[in-house]
């Protein structure tokens, strides 16, 4: 009788002892998530009990914090990428614009000849229609990644549209003293695909080369696979994996070449029709592949 009554004590004993120290936990567990809600801190929450209960609450709670902070990162990240984007955006149309209105002001005044006013006109013009193509890449880029533009998927020959793109650009391409190389088979090279939208990419792809590129290009088709390559001067300042990223350009100092979406439209149409992409350098070559396969 009196063992039993010893061990019911023991019992009794290591059960109150195992509740303070369950209840101590729960304490200290509360305690650090409000110091981590109201300081935002990098604590994460601990145990001193071997229950598994509790030590697999602290895990998923830890897996959680951890979770929130990767969110918070990435929502910060977004939003500085976001202004920056907005800031350029706003320097890009704004240098044209405040270009055109100064040879406007110009134009009216009475000093100057028929032949200085004609100038300063083709000046204004050229300058409205780099305004023109800025303002038209933010909008195709909204349409194309809200899915606004419908497709009609027909079956297209690849290798015309790459033909017609490439002689619309020929005389731009000779002008600039480029050397232009041409892989494209004789025969056709059929993909489902919305031909329109196909046309866009690709015409976008040919002008970045006239933009960006210098004295070398290639167009070449194999297996399916289509790739743009051009010689570019400043490859070293170019991240080939963030190009097809919105709003990215390489171009720090801003000199109006154009707002980043070109390549994002390139991106958006051809993940759309369900097909891939990639782009790397070799030296100072950059390569585009879309992969119809």
């Amino acid at each position: 009788m009196v063992i039993a009554v010893i061990l019911l004590s023991t019992a009794l004993t290591v059960c109150v002892a195992a509740v303070i120290l369950l209840k101590k936990d729960i304490w200290h567990l509360s305690g650090t998530i409000n110091r981590i809600s109201r300081n935002d801190t990098n604590l994460q929450v601990t145990t001193q009990t071997f229950e598994k209960n509790i030590s697999e609450l602290c895990t998923s709670i830890n897996d959680l914090l951890e979770r929130q902070k990767q969110a918070i990162a990435a929502s910060e990240k977004s939003n500085r990428e976001f202004r920056q984007a907005i800031t350029n955006i706003s320097h890009d149309l704004r240098t044209p614009l405040t270009s055109a209105f100064g040879y406007v002001q110009m134009v009216k005044s009475e000093s100057i000849s028929d032949a200085q006013k004609k100038e300063y006109l083709d000046i204004i013009e050229h300058r409205l229609k780099v305004l023109s193509a800025l303002m038209n890449d933010l909008f195709d880029y909204t349409q194309i990644a809200e899915g606004k533009i419908p497709q009609n998927i027909s079956k297209v020959n690849i290798c015309n549209v790459l033909r017609d793109a490439v002689s619309e650009h020929y005389d731009a391409f000779m002008s600039k003293g480029f050397t232009v190389q041409l892989g494209i088979p004789d025969f056709p090279v059929y993909t489902l695909c919305d031909e329109v939208l196909l046309k866009r990419a690709v015409q976008n792809l040919v002008q970045n080369v006239l933009i960006h590129g210098t004295e070398y290009f290639r167009l070449t088709v194999t297996n399916g696979v289509v790739t743009f390559q051009n010689k570019v001067t400043n490859a070293e300042a170019i991240e080939a994996d963030r190009l097809f990223e919105r709003f990215y350009t390489a171009d720090l100092s801003r000199t109006g070449k154009g707002t980043g979406l070109g390549f994002a439209n390139v991106g958006e149409i051809v993940l759309s029709m369900g097909c891939s992409l990639g782009a790397y350098f070799d030296g100072n070559i950059l390569s585009v592949n879309i992969s119809f396969c």
